[in-house]
């Protein structure tokens, strides 16, 4: 029997280094003939795009459908497979006639005659972007908002980078000093961290294809604020009645305190400055819960930032804040002193679902998002994070949190 088993491996083992021998890169298959080429072409225009539909040719051995078009890049292909009768070219910088040639594939990589269509697209996204920019002067830089009509549709990449420049006076040229990645219908970002002076920004748009946009130029003075020191933060959960502000809904009680999950995640952990450790509650909290500190002394806020906890590599899951409000006072012991200064419902970037992080979804959280306060919030020496939902409870009924560092920005001495 063994005998037996030794020379059955020998064979194998014979057969697998003939195999590896053998030309990898052939073709599927060596025999048939150039498909027929496809027909009844009919094109569809859209922004910076075109969709085109056709009758695939009555071939067995067809493989894809093979489109041959030019670029801002130069002369690129397209391919789609023979299951689908369309096929989707993006990345037109401008709307001028040009040409597409089609090719049916079959197996052996043979070609189809030719087939030549007249596209025109429409207006690419990054100039209907640029013509919705708006920007003007907030707490510590700008404010820059914007509109893309072609990510309503998801028929096009509307994935957008919208750079921003101030010009530099002493070397007399532009220096880009931010950028940010959007695929959103609407959206809205912030430059932050310069004096409160007058500066000259420019702004522009540039697509996955590198198509440009012009500079949209204005001179905006941001308002003054600085970063508030986390030195005299402190943990005042205990120490005074939970705000009334709606019973839970599934008890029917009023909101409660959240408390640590361990000794190994305390709560100080979101103020001690390192954005690799984090802040973890208890689980299966009744949502909402309530988490109060005390900055120490009053502030005018204008902003905040927040690191999330990268489980397992992953942003924009498990215990991280999805839907969250900030609430202040300067009297904690009177429940009823208590006002909304935020109200925030995180987006991730890509749109992706939960548990699927684009490389763009992991730089923007790696950075800390970055979010407003109101306008018109008072000044307030206590805060209290309303936590709400998580990333794996979206609307739920029951969660927790955790959070990896919370920075305030404002003025002091208000």
């Amino acid at each position: 029997m063994k005998r037996t088993y030794f020379l059955l491996l020998l064979l194998v083992l014979n057969l697998a280094v003939q195999s590896c021998s053998d030309d990898q890169f052939s073709s599927l298959t060596k025999g048939g003939g150039a498909p027929g080429p496809v027909r009844d072409v009919r094109v569809e225009n859209l922004p910076g795009a075109v969709k085109l539909s056709y009758v695939l040719p009555a071939d067995e051995n067809l493989l894809y459908v093979k489109a041959v078009y030019r670029l801002k890049s130069g002369e690129v292909e397209s391919k789609a497979s023979y299951l689908t009768d369309n096929i989707t070219l993006e990345g037109f910088g401008d709307e001028s006639e040009r040409e597409v040639t089609l090719y049916a594939v079959s197996r052996s990589e043979k070609e189809s005659a030719p087939v030549t269509v007249t596209i025109k697209p429409l207006t690419a996204p990054v100039f209907t972007v640029y013509q919705s920019l708006t920007a003007q002067e907030t707490f510590g830089g700008i404010v820059v908002n914007f509109e893309n009509t072609s990510a309503d549709t998801k028929r096009v990449n509307s994935n957008m980078v919208i750079g921003v420049l101030t010009w530099d006076d002493s070397l007399g040229e532009w220096k880009q000093i931010d950028t940010h990645y959007s695929g959103l219908a609407k959206d809205q970002f912030a430059v932050r961290g310069l004096e409160s002076r007058p500066y000259k920004f420019g702004i522009f748009i540039r697509d996955r294809w590198d198509n440009h946009s012009d500079t949209l130029k204005t001179t905006l003075k941001p308002v003054y604020e600085e970063e508030i020191s986390k030195a005299r933060w402190r943990d005042v959960r205990g120490l005074y009645p939970v705000p009334q502000t709606g019973v839970l809904p599934v008890s029917g009680n009023h909101m409660v305190e959240a408390v640590d999950y361990s000794t190994a995640y305390p709560i100080k952990n979101l103020w001690d400055g390192n954005v690799s450790n984090f802040f973890h509650t208890k689980t299966s909290f009744e949502l909402p819960v309530w988490i109060p500190f005390d900055l120490g002394e009053p502030v005018k806020l204008s902003r905040y930032k927040i690191w999330q906890r990268p489980v397992s590599g992953i942003y924009f899951s498990h215990g991280n804040p999805h839907e969250w409000e900030i609430w202040g006072t300067n009297t904690p012991q009177d429940p009823a002193s208590w006002v909304q200064l935020a109200h925030e419902i995180m987006v991730k970037p890509s749109g992706l679902p939960v548990g699927q992080n684009s490389a763009d979804d992991r730089t923007v959280a790696a950075a800390g998002m970055e979010y407003d306060f109101r306008p018109d919030a008072p000044p307030v020496r206590y805060l209290a994070w309303k936590h709400i939902d998580n990333w794996a409870s979206i609307q739920g009924e029951y969660g927790f949190l955790h959070m990896n560092e919370l920075s305030l920005w404002g003025q002091l001495g208000q």
